[in-house]
């Protein structure tokens, strides 16, 4: 794919020194490849449903993930984006904590046809919130409907297990990984259809119930941490994400790094599970 230009030191320190609200670091991605580029990627978060405190934070770590990769990035909020030529200049597009309908139905489409002859996809956090009416999205590209998280307080101690030590995304982090998140339950394991490469332990947290009374627990299978290749390309997606104090963490920044890296073509496709 014809890949954007990569950004200079001055407009990633701008990136990645945004507080609070995030604006998009570059406005034009027309121009030829830069010398030394690696990659480039997109990073979307507009929202219509609910709005995380922590877009900024996350902003801030890719850009410094994309500095030290040689990737150029291109932050916005803008549906407009999502138009075949415009997505043409992105080897990924990485969804941060947006939530909601955000792309109407020609960028639907033209991000469908990005994704299945060859993009990347990478979701984070609510990316995956259940909010998104796109049949396509929520069952083929994230492979769940998000049901609800716990409440009083949503953000509570939990153990993650790493199920595949190999992938780029999941190679560095600790088994077991004890974090403090926002945990995700979805109305099935994607287990089958996407390859599981980490999962919640619900013995180590109280699941319980969403504000609609829905039961939480998802039992012995709870995938947190999953990818699959879709037509020509890729989707890797994270339920993890939701503080500000995530993307400082050293093994949420090693799994994003890597999920975009496989995204961009990093590593082999998956068996499913």
């Amino acid at each position: 794919m014809l890949r954007a230009p990569a950004l200079g030191n001055a407009a990633l320190m701008c990136a990645a020194a945004l507080l609070p609200v995030p604006v998009a670091a570059q406005d034009d991605a027309s121009g030829p490849a830069a010398a030394g580029e690696t990659g480039a990627i997109l990073v979307y978060s507009r929202t219509s449903g609910w709005r995380h405190d922590s877009i900024a934070a996350s902003w801030a770590a890719i850009a410094e993930i994309a500095q030290a990769r040689g990737w150029s990035v291109t932050f916005t909020e803008d549906h407009a984006w999502f138009d075949a030529e415009r997505l043409e200049q992105f080897d990924a597009v990485v969804f941060a904590l947006s939530s909601g309908n955000t792309l109407p139905p020609a960028q639907q489409s033209a991000f469908r046809s990005f994704i299945e002859e060859g993009g990347g996809f990478v979701g984070l956090h609510s990316a995956g919130d259940g909010s998104v009416t796109w049949d396509w999205y929520a069952r083929e590209l994230i492979g769940a409907r998000f049901i609800g998280h716990p409440l009083n307080p949503g953000v509570r101690s939990g153990t993650i297990l790493v199920e595949d030590a190999t992938h780029p995304a999941t190679a560095d982090l600790p088994s077991p990984w004890y974090r403090h998140d926002e945990w995700y339950s979805f109305d099935a394991s994607v287990r089958g259809r996407f390859h599981v490469l980490a999962a919640v332990d619900e013995d180590s947290y109280v699941q319980g119930y969403w504000n609609d009374g829905t039961d939480l627990t998802m039992g012995d299978d709870h995938p947190i941490v999953w990818n699959r290749c879709i037509g020509n390309g890729r989707s890797f997606y994270s339920a993890l994400g939701h503080t500000e104090e995530s993307y400082a963490e050293d093994g949420v920044r090693s799994m994003i790094e890597g999920g975009i890296s496989w995204a961009m073509g990093d590593g082999d496709c998956p068996h499913t599970d």
